[in-house]
């Protein structure tokens, strides 16, 4: 469970960052469709966005699956908790622009290398630790 909020809390900060970032294009770009700012669209966000990372789990912790459907099953779920997130909210002129697909393709892009780096950076510092433990060990033996 504490894992799981975890995954949820990640998911917030990540689709805030997004959303902020979409906002600033949006002013760049007035052709994006995003959800305009207010309290309803801000929570549906937030949780559309915690929902997201707790997907994450898939692609971190479900290691009886090939990684390759792993990130298909993951895709797909997300899409889905973005087409119900904007049903839910009537957000429906976003499910026909297809900008709002190409954006989301985008960012799950960015964020699945962000995640394969983490998973990466996370594996190196558990690999020096086991060589800093191997070595502690035979510097113990040898005295």
């Amino acid at each position: 469970m504490k894992r799981l909020i975890a995954y949820f809390v990640s998911g917030v900060r990540t689709g805030s960052f997004f959303y902020l970032a979409f906002l600033l294009l949006g002013q760049l770009f007035p052709q994006l469709i995003y959800p305009k700012v207010n309290v309803g669209n801000i929570l549906a966000l937030f949780m559309m966005s915690g929902l997201m990372g707790m997907l994450s789990w898939i692609l971190e912790e479900l290691d009886r699956m090939s990684y390759r459907f792993r990130v298909i099953l993951h895709f797909l779920l997300t899409a889905i908790v973005l087409t119900l997130t904007c049903l839910i909210s009537g957000w429906y002129e976003a499910l026909t622009n297809p900008a709002i697909w190409i954006v989301f393709i985008f960012v799950y892009i960015i964020i699945w290398l962000y995640l394969i780096w983490q998973m990466h950076m996370r594996t190196q510092r558990i690999n020096q630790a086991l060589l800093h433990r191997r070595s502690q060990k035979k510097k113990s033996n040898k005295l």
